[in-house]
């Protein structure tokens, strides 16, 4: 393994687990960076609304014209910056300390620039989200303050939700200290951008999962597909070993399985096609020598027995085809193919008939993906068994669930008991007292029945009718549903 395919190996792990631990965790990277992006974009607006409101600029403006006036009208000047959103005054105490966040530190150092040296030392800022306004300025009336609409100073007062205050000082000369309070907005919980940074999360991750597993399942998928038409009978060609390992060796095992079941029914059909040729020419053979015994009782007992004997063989050999056919799948319409069916037989004078569907029923074409002639020889072996033993065959089509098709073969015979509808599938088995193949057949019409059916993904089974009479069922899978067995 070169170089390159070991570092390719290395970063795209080969599991499917692996490959969606991966995707997932950079999603989440990706996602978290994203997350990181906004919340600097957002830590970025708090400053910016401070540095585009006026609290900046007031505080600059008050610093130069307190510096530039007499000490006694500090106070008068600050009173003339104070409004209801903002509180300024001149004091001896310095701001309380507290250590600045990175924030603040810059405000800080963007309020010194600006002041280009008229303070007397580094300015303080803090941020406080509490909710709360600790009002510490003087208190001052609206009659000194005719722009105030109401006094200041007072208790700590509550904010409405989403403001701020920062609180911004700045050392003057003669040790005294410039304090102004100004009220800020600040993002809420659920402000734009926390919401945005949500959606952004979500849908990555969502979009990323997706392609992922729809990427990652698509041999699957194929898989699947080859699965369904394998159990139909269909020819289906190798499939392509791709995709992580767990699918790979699951491909891979599907097509060994594939060939070694199709090689098995090769090898089956060619010997069902020399038994067939070896047991006809010995028999025949017999019937021949038979015609020159003289005795005609004997002649025609040993003629009968091989007659029999022949039947039997044709039989069995029928019997394994229904399983070993090679014959083309085509999709039908089920409801034709059993009219077909019921027109032989009515044609030779027996009693069958379709049976009258209630409206709706059948609104449109039940298209069903089979094999058309073994299928015919399920149904004709079952409308067969019906007109022998119950005197007529009631044969109808119906959808009862969506992705199924549902025949009915009915008859007014005396039924079955309960305890013998899975020996009557068994091959060679006559539940007929009289034994006889003129009246009973060899017992393998219902044992060929099923096993077309169930090659087909189906079942059939038997029932009797609350009236009286058999009703055999089959149930087979439609375009679309998804559903085979070999």
């Amino acid at each position: 393994m070169s170089a390159r395919n070991r570092l390719l190996r290395f970063i795209w792990p080969g599991s499917l687990a692996g490959r969606l631990v991966l995707l997932l965790v950079a999603t989440l990277a990706l996602a978290q960076g994203l997350l990181v992006l906004v919340l600097q974009s957002e830590h970025d607006a708090v400053v910016a609304g401070i540095v585009r409101g006026q609290a900046l600029s007031q505080t600059v403006t008050l610093t130069r014209l307190i510096e530039s006036m007499p000490e006694e009208r500090a106070d008068r000047l600050a009173g003339a910056f104070t409004t209801r959103g903002t509180c300024a005054w001149v004091s001896d105490d310095p701001p309380d300390p507290h250590e600045m966040t990175l924030t603040e530190e810059g405000l800080a150092r963007l309020l010194g620039r600006r002041l280009h040296g008229v303070g007397k030392g580094p300015p303080a800022v803090r941020i406080r989200t509490d909710g709360l306004w600790d009002r510490r300025c003087p208190e001052r009336s609206s009659e000194d303050f005719p722009w105030l609409r109401r006094g200041t100073g007072g208790p700590v007062q509550p904010l409405r939700p989403g403001l701020g205050v920062v609180a911004l000082s700045v050392p003057l000369s003669g040790q005294r200290w410039l304090h102004m309070d100004a009220v800020v907005g600040l993002p809420g919980i659920w402000s734009r951008p926390i919401v945005l940074s949500f959606l952004i999360s979500a849908l990555a991750v969502s979009l990323v999962t997706v392609a992922c597993v729809r990427l990652q399942t698509r041999s699957l998928r194929s898989l699947a597909d080859a699965s369904e038409r394998f159990g139909r009978g269909e020819t289906v060609p190798p499939l392509d070993v791709h995709g992580p390992t767990e699918v790979a060796a699951a491909t891979r095992a599907f097509n060994t399985m594939q060939q070694r079941l199709s090689q098995f029914m090769r090898d089956r059909m060619r010997l069902l096609a020399s038994i067939s040729h070896d047991l006809r020419t010995p028999l025949t053979t017999l019937r021949l020598k038979a015609e020159f015994v003289d005795d005609a009782e004997v002649r025609n007992d040993i003629i009968a027995t091989i007659d029999e004997l022949v039947a039997i063989c044709e039989a069995t050999l029928a019997f394994t085809r229904a399983e070993a056919t090679s014959e083309e799948t085509r999709t039908v319409d089920i409801a034709e193919l059993c009219a077909e069916v019921v027109d032989e037989f009515a044609g030779v004078g027996a009693d069958a008939e379709m049976a009258e569907h209630a409206a709706g029923v059948l609104s449109a074409p039940i298209l069903l993906p089979c094999r058309p002639v073994a299928l015919r020889r399920a149904l004709r072996n079952l409308v067969d068994n019906a007109v022998r033993y119950g005197g007529k065959a009631v044969v109808s089509v119906q959808a009862p669930v969506a992705g199924t098709v549902a025949i009915r073969v009915e008859d007014d015979g005396p039924g079955l008991p309960e305890d013998r509808f899975e020996e009557a599938f068994q091959p060679f088995v006559r539940l007929e007292p009289s034994r006889s193949t003129e009246t009973g057949g060899i017992g393998l019409g219902l044992a060929i029945a099923r096993s077309i059916v169930k090659a087909h993904g189906g079942e059939l089974t038997l029932a009797n009718r609350p009236g009286g009479g058999l009703c055999a069922k089959i149930v087979l899978p439609t375009v679309g549903s998804g559903s085979g067995a070999a």
